[in-house]
Parts: structure tokens; sequence; C-alpha cells
């Protein structure tokens, strides 16, 4: 299986896949960049969603998840750094918003990617990683 294709195959299954020779599948940059965020959202504050708001709607990205993100100013004090507070209502799920955010930064540059910003995909307010918040109902 080429290592390219294994993201595509795990995606799609729905058991844990089994490596029983413990073999080594290198994760092309994207994929290893996509991990490392979707750890560092772990990381993050998560966002509890108020009770009129109870309902989310699919992802407007792949129409398969549940929007499961929501951006919220949290690196800096509302007033100061690059990020701007999103108002947008939780509309893409984190698999989607993290391809969103790697499509946005510098390809030449991979070690900046973590550390960089991107336009909302919906409201163009700039974020950061740390700004990325899973949705809890």
């Amino acid at each position: 299986l080429n290592s390219g294709e294994y993201s595509d195959l795990r995606e799609k299954l729905s058991a844990p896949i089994r490596n029983a020779r413990n073999i080594v599948i290198h994760q092309s940059l994207s994929d290893q960049f996509l991990e490392a965020f979707r750890e560092q959202v772990g990381l993050n504050p998560v966002y509890i969603l108020p009770p009129e708001h109870a309902d989310l709607e699919p992802c407007i990205g792949c129409m398969q998840s549940t929007a499961n993100i929501k951006l919220q100013k949290l690196c800096d004090e509302p007033n100061t750094g690059d990020c701007i507070q999103c108002y947008c209502r939780p509309m893409w799920c984190l698999e989607c918003m993290s391809k969103w955010f790697a499509s946005r930064q510098n390809q030449n540059e991979p070690q900046t990617w973590l550390s960089s910003k991107s336009p909302c995909p919906t409201c163009r307010s700039k974020f950061c990683i740390l700004d990325v918040c899973r949705v809890n109902r």
C-alpha cells in the first residue's frame, strides 16, 4: 500500500487498522501537519455550545461529518495581535478546518505552518491554531 493512499484508506474504514508486523508507514508532510494540528486543537479549550444553538449542522466542507469546530480568539487579549475574533457559528469539522489551514500556508516553509495564521473560511477573520476549539454540547 502506498503511504500516500494510507490516509485515504483509513478515512474510509470504520474499523481500526492493525499493523501486525509493526511496519513503519511514513506519512506525507501534510499528513504529519494534520496530525499535529489535531493534537494541538485537542489541547485547546473547548467551546460550550449555547442551548439555543443545540443543533449542529453537517460540515460545509465535506457534508459528511458534523460541524464541530468554533474559532475563538484565545491566543491574545481581545484587541492585541493579528488574530481577530470570529463570530461565525460552528460550520466546519476538524478535518476540513485542518486542511483549510494547511492550504493557506506557504508550501515552501512547512516549519512555520503551526505558528502561522489563516483566514476563517467563512468570514475571513484571521486566526491561529490556538484559536481553534472543539465544540461541546
